[in-house]
């Protein structure tokens, strides 16, 4: 399918505006819990390769392994990776957008000649674009920050 904004009478996508400095501070919010995450992994880590099977265990939401004769900085670097990784990424992305989309909901709702079955995947459209565009990065960011924060704490 091409560009729905391109065809003569074909409704274009409104700009979506929202408090970008409410987002910043949901994300910071959210972001929070990534230090108890990490605490979390450095406790249930160990257990977790003492009762492997396998020469190596596999760090969940990474592709690192750790080995039963890991050193403390292994498992700490394994324990903040994971902290860090795509389903916390992916966990914060969808709560943000739960908070933020009924808002944007209501801006789409109110725009006119959007209530016809065009209408709703231009609605649609938009709205999937906002998210991939703004809410994403701005997360992937915030985790990105909050991991090497704890990496070079983890090095000093």
């Amino acid at each position: 399918m091409g560009c729905l904004g391109s065809v003569p009478g074909a409704p274009e996508a409104p700009e979506i505006e929202l408090d970008m400095e409410a987002v910043g501070e949901a994300i910071t919010d959210a972001i929070k819990g990534i230090p108890d995450n990490i605490d979390k992994n450095m406790r249930e880590f160990p257990d977790e390769v003492k009762n492997c099977q396998e020469e190596k265990w596999a760090v969940p939401d990474t592709t690192m392994e750790l080995a039963k004769d890991y050193t403390e900085d292994q498992l700490a670097e394994a324990a903040i990776v994971a902290a860090c990784g795509t389903a916390v990424k992916d966990a914060i992305k969808d709560s943000i957008w739960g908070q933020f989309e009924p808002k944007i909901d209501e801006q789409l709702d109110a725009v006119e000649g959007l209530d016809n079955a065009m209408g709703k995947k231009v609605k649609q459209k938009a709205k999937d674009k906002f998210k991939e565009n703004t809410i994403d990065p701005l997360v992937d960011k915030a985790v990105d920050e909050a991991l090497e924060k704890a990496k070079a704490e983890m090095n000093k």
